[in-house]
């Protein structure tokens, strides 16, 4: 997995491409290219109605998931679209086994596009939610 010590915002230069951007980084195992699809104040689903708020939680969220290899496979989009309306996307991506997953997108000062709202991606992998304070890590 690759990291740095100061992950930034990378985004994509249309809201479209953040899907392609998106699965380059998985396949790189590139924590924080994919981090850096969201912008800092980003939310994404986790299971059991949990969240994942701001760049630290989410970095953990999809660190899990790639440690874990959950995020290519079935869950690899073959096609993606947005509705734009101003600074605003909606992004929708199906996947090779038909789901489809909906994501809001904001366009930044310097006009490259980051995701702020990620519903669906993380939100039935259960490795991604946090260690319960407390909870003894199992190896």
């Amino acid at each position: 997995m690759t990291t740095t010590a100061h992950p930034t915002a990378l985004g994509a230069c249309t809201p479209e491409a953040l899907e392609s951007c998106f699965a380059v980084a998985v396949a790189r195992s590139d924590l924080d290219a994919l981090v850096g699809l969201y912008a800092a104040d980003a939310v994404v689903s986790l299971p059991r109605g949990r969240e994942a708020a701001g760049s630290t939680a989410i970095r953990q969220a999809l660190a899990a998931a790639l440690a874990a290899g959950v995020l290519g496979g079935d869950g690899a989009a073959v096609s993606s679209r947005a509705v734009i309306s101003g600074d605003l996307a909606m992004t929708t991506s199906t996947t090779v086994d038909g789901r489809v997953r909906t994501q809001v997108a904001r366009r930044a000062p310097d006009g490259r596009w980051l995701w702020v709202r990620d519903g669906a991606r993380l939100r039935d992998i259960e490795v991604c939610l946090p260690a319960a304070p407390g909870a003894l890590a199992v190896a």
